[in-house]
């Protein structure tokens, strides 16, 4: 179950990074309140949940 936890990990690193950066560009192209830019962080926010979750899981 070791390597299935490994993979959820990795799958939500790299799709928080990709969120972030998506953040980033939005941010800076309409402004970092925009309703776009507020939606991809609350995105971010739930993935950065989702991967707490699954490291603190036995």
């Amino acid at each position: 179950m070791k390597w299935y936890k490994g993979v959820v990990m990795q799958v939500l690193m790299t799709e928080i990074e990709t969120e972030r950066e998506h953040m980033v560009m939005l941010g800076l192209t309409e402004g970092f309140t925009s309703r776009n830019t507020v939606r991809i962080s609350q995105t971010l926010d739930y993935l950065l949940n989702e991967l707490r979750k699954v490291m603190a899981a036995d």
